[in-house]
Parts: structure tokens; C-alpha cells; sequence
């Protein structure tokens, strides 16, 4: 189960508003690279795995160049943790999280 901190009615409306209109703001120009998202996948898994075993929730087109991976790894010892993963024509950012910490 993932753990958020709590959050008040109006912070949470907020939020979420930010971050429906923060998936429509046009970002960079050019080719689009949402055939790659396979090869964004395999590459996120494989930077991922290096922490445990990958689970992939959801792989989306945030802006014309960049494709963002979010799934979750659990290590031996059956800790789990989140990650986010975001790739161009390469991983260009990966970000690992503990849960509820």
C-alpha cells in the first residue's frame, strides 16, 4: 500500500489542478519520440533493476521529447520502493523513493 502525507481539501485540489494543467503546457519543439516508449521501458527496467525486482505501473508522453516511466522495485529482503524514470532517446533522469518516507 503507498503512503501520501496528509494533505487538506483545498492543498489537494490544488495539487491535483497543478498537475492535470502541468501535462498540457506545450514543452519543446521539435520530432516527438513516442515510438520510443518501448525502448523507455526496457531501459527504465533495466536501470531499476539494478535496486530489486520491477514492477512497471504506467509509461507516459509528458512532452514532445520526454517519456516517463513510473514503477516500483522490491530488493531480497522484500522492501519496495517507487521510481520515476524519464528518457529521451537515453535514460536522462531516474529518481528512487522510499515508500511512505
Amino acid at each position: 500500500m503507498l503512503a501520501a502525507p496528509a494533505l487538506g481539501g483545498c492543498a489537494v485540489q490544488a495539487a491535483v489542478l497543478a498537475a492535470d494543467i502541468a501535462g498540457d503546457i506545450p514543452r519543446a519543439k521539435g520530432p516527438s519520440n513516442a515510438h520510443l516508449k518501448p525502448q523507455a521501458t526496457e531501459a527504465c527496467t533495466r536501470q531499476a533493476g539494478q535496486y530489486g525486482s520491477v514492477y512497471i505501473v504506467d509509461v507516459q508522453q509528458r512532452a514532445i521529447d520526454r517519456i516517463i516511466v513510473w514503477g516500483s522495485v522490491t530488493d531480497a529482503a522484500q522492501h519496495r520502493r517507487t521510481f520515476e524514470c524519464h528518457f529521451s532517446t537515453q535514460v536522462i533522469g531516474f529518481k528512487l523513493r522510499e515508500i511512505g518516507g
